[in-house]
């Protein structure tokens, strides 16, 4: 069945408001682009006005008699868009997503919609059909993929197989089982199976570009693509998805797209970047596979981790910086001898040779020159900091400078939880910190307990293995020990944490910044081409587990006085366009005085509260400022608090009550009420305190409410009625019910 295609946004005001009430607010949300729509209207039922993206002109009011019919609004929709709607290939507008993913975000549609208007913009035009989508990281890029290449197969604009193409063996599981789940066997991945490729015959290809053999060598040798070339010929694919095209593997891509000149080309990514000329990659390299923007053009849709936090799919993120007092210090080369510096692997005592820097800084530190005490200062600081917390076995990962570092960390993080048991009686837990990285024997098998398990597997350190492509939905703190260049690899491994885990009600992740690595954020994404070998302290932006010690010696000293102090925290928010880390207490201020700006006191706060369309009015305000209360309580830890109590307590000084609470006052308060009116309507009544201490007042504002079983078996809207007008009836009793 055809699926309808939004083109607009309606804001619906009350009756007795000016129906242009609303079209500030409703064009903000079209200027967000969140919905991908065209038009917005407001209404309050009789009138109405329009706000057009194309002209930008805000009309009316209008009589509601004479809002567009779906004909005229088809038309106008297909000539303001350019896109021929009886052309057959259309039809992808109008298709419904995978059953196996039927449940999908508003913002997953959005993105699937704006992708293919892009798509038959190109084909009407002529122009090679490339898209790019940009989506935080956590938001389902998989989930649009896999129901992009279901509508364009339901449309029959599949004709050939579709390649999905990423760079990391765990991407590439990550999006089998999401591709399969809608294609069946039809969805397979590329190997080597009997001689020939497992996914011959299948409709969706999934490989990465090891596999088909785009790492092997330099593009002039023989056996660079060889498993592409062996078994794919020129124009094979319908459809290529690079998944994460950021990481542009500097070219090796390229080969794939070039043979297949004619397939829709879709580049997903999280951090869209502009590069730096390079000398390790051809200009037309650059043009095709790095330079995202010059290559797929302008992103269609984008949907950024703020949205993505204010609209409660993605964790709030909580920010404490801390700073070692050493990092302050730089050391000539001639101090660090003079400080008897040796070898960290042999213990021998370097010389003036084995020193490649004339000074070391802060940026070195536990890098090139070890010092001493850093690391087991800023680990023990970083375990106090967890015990408070929420305790020490939290699922957490540490970014570490280099291999040998990672290998430190992990010590000392292990020695401070063994002391920890054995002062608090508890047992000993499996592998609590481990060095994770690529390779054999490394780490990298204890990421699927990490995953899964409570019990095993706590704290992994690693240099950038776990940088991207590795889903921990259950992660708690993402902790940066080393420095950063690089806003994409920075937005990437924050991206780590982001992920929601309903079962242990994590809502939200702390970073623990002990470099400055936030003042990332908000920077233009230019990163420099990857340097060839060397540590793993660089801007690099290559796809491996990293951070391996060969190279120069690495020296240590000691003697140097180390105290880490806390920084401040801070909360994660949108300024002027730029994502901006502000002091929580800062946020938390500025949004309670846009409350303050509405309600003056607490009474005139609590009659705003109960209509729901002044409430209502009052948050989108907010969130159309970029502030979140529901972020801000999270990290306040009142999340068992109604967001009245929550506005009571910072904004009035009032007394905050627990949902529970709230709702069992409530109750036992208003017995005499609730005795003078019919058992059954009492018991309608209470059970608003009962749906208010389970869901606050978002519960009590939903359709939802009357088919409750305590309160519709009592009769419902029915019995109210006798009571007087059931709306007056429902603005007593949260009126009784926010005024104990």
């Amino acid at each position: 069945m055809p699926k309808a295609l939004p083109v607009a946004v309606l804001e619906a005001k009350k009756e007795t408001d000016d129906p242009l009430k609303g079209m500030q607010q409703a064009r903000g949300y079209a200027d967000t682009l969140r919905f991908n729509v065209k038009y917005v209207f407001a209404t309050n039922g009789h009138r109405y006005g329009e706000y057009d993206r194309f002209t930008k002109l805000i009309n009316g009011p209008f009589q509601f008699s004479d809002f567009p019919a779906h004909p005229d609004l088809t038309a106008r929709y297909a000539k303001d868009s350019g896109i021929d709607l009886t052309r057959p290939e259309a039809t992808m507008l109008f298709q419904a997503d995978s059953p196996a993913w039927s449940q999908s975000r508003y913002y997953q549609d959005a993105a699937i919609r704006a992708a293919f208007a892009k798509l038959l913009r190109d084909g009407q035009s002529g122009k090679p059909p490339r898209v790019l989508l940009t989506l935080a990281t956590g938001a389902g890029k998989t989930i649009i993929a896999t129901n992009l290449l279901w509508r364009l197969a339901q449309a029959g604009q599949l004709p050939k197989p579709a390649l999905f193409l990423c760079d990391r063996d765990e991407l590439r599981t990550q999006a089998y089982n999401k591709l399969s789940a809608a294609f069946g066997a039809n969805a397979r991945i590329v190997e080597t199976e009997g001689g020939q490729n497992a996914a011959r015959n299948a409709r969706i290809h999934i490989a990465t570009y090891q596999t088909l053999g785009l790492d092997d060598g330099n593009p002039t040798d023989g056996g660079f693509a060889s498993f592409l070339t062996e078994h794919y010929g020129q124009d094979a694919f319908s459809v290529i998805i690079i998944d994460e095209c950021h990481r542009s593997a500097w070219g090796r891509w390229s080969e794939v797209l070039r043979r297949n000149p004619n397939a829709i080309h879709i580049g997903l990514t999280a951090t869209p970047r502009k590069l730096e000329e390079s000398d390790k990659a051809s200009k037309e390299d650059q043009e095709i596979t790095a330079n995202n923007r010059q290559y797929f053009g302008e992103p269609v849709y984008e949907y950024t981790l703020i949205q993505a936090q204010e609209d409660g799919y993605l964790a709030a993120c909580e920010i404490v910086k801390r700073k070692a007092s050493i990092d302050s210090a730089a050391f000539t080369k001639e101090e660090v001898l003079k400080a008897g510096a040796k070898n960290i692997k042999t213990g021998k005592p370097l010389t003036e040779a084995d020193l490649t820097k004339d000074e070391y800084t802060g940026k070195d530190f536990d890098d090139e020159l070890f010092i001493e005490l850093r690391t087991p200062k800023m680990c023990a600081d970083l375990f106090t900091l967890l015990c408070e917390n929420g305790g020490p076995e939290q699922k957490v990962i540490i970014f570490c400078t280099r291999e040998i570092h990672a290998d430190r960390v992990a010590q000392h993080m292990n020695n401070f939880y063994v002391r920890w048991c054995r002062e608090n009686g508890k047992e000993l837990k499996d592998h609590y910190a481990f060095k994770c990285m690529g390779g054999a024997n490394n780490g990298a098998d204890l990421i699927e307990p990490m995953r899964g398990s409570s019990e095993r597997a706590f704290i992994a350190c690693t240099v950038d293995l776990l940088e991207a492509g590795v889903d921990i939905e259950r992660l708690n703190a993402v902790v940066f020990f080393r420095y950063l260049q690089s806003p994409i690899k920075f937005y990437q491994m924050v991206g780590r944490g982001t992920r929601i885990h309903e079962e242990t009600q994590k809502y939200k992740f702390w970073l623990y910044d002990y470099t400055d690595v936030t003042s990332l954020f908000g920077t233009e994404l230019i990163s420099k081409p990857p340097r060839p070998g060397g540590g793993g302290k660089g801007g690099g932006e290559g796809p491996g587990g990293g951070g391996g010690d060969d190279g120069p010696a690495v020296g240590e000293i000691g003697g140097q006085r180390v105290i880490v102090y806390p920084q401040g925290r801070f909360i994660l928010t949108c300024r002027e366009g730029r994502d901006l880390p502000i002091p929580v207490d800062e946020y938390r201020r500025e949004m309670i005085q846009r409350v303050l700006s509405e309600a003056h006191n607490l009474d005139e706060f609590r009659q705003l509260w109960i209509e729901a369309q002044k409430r209502r009015s009052l948050i989108d305000h907010l969130l159309g400022d970029n502030f979140s209360p529901d972020v801000i309580r999270e990290i306040d830890q009142m999340t068992d608090f109604d967001l009245y109590d929550f506005f009571g307590h910072h904004g009035y000084h009032a007394r905050a009550l627990k949902r529970p609470e709230r709702g069992a006052l409530y109750i036992s308060g208003n017995q005499p009420w609730f005795a003078d009116m019919d058992p059954q309507a009492g018991t309608v009544l209470k059970g608003l305190g009962h749906q208010f201490a389970a869901g606050g007042t978002d519960a009590l504002e939903t359709p939802a409410l009357w088919e409750v079983p305590e309160i519709r078996l009592a009769g419902g809207l029915d019995v109210l009625r006798a009571l007087g007008r059931p709306t007056d009836v429902m603005r007593e009793a949260k009126g009784r019910l926010f005024g104990v």
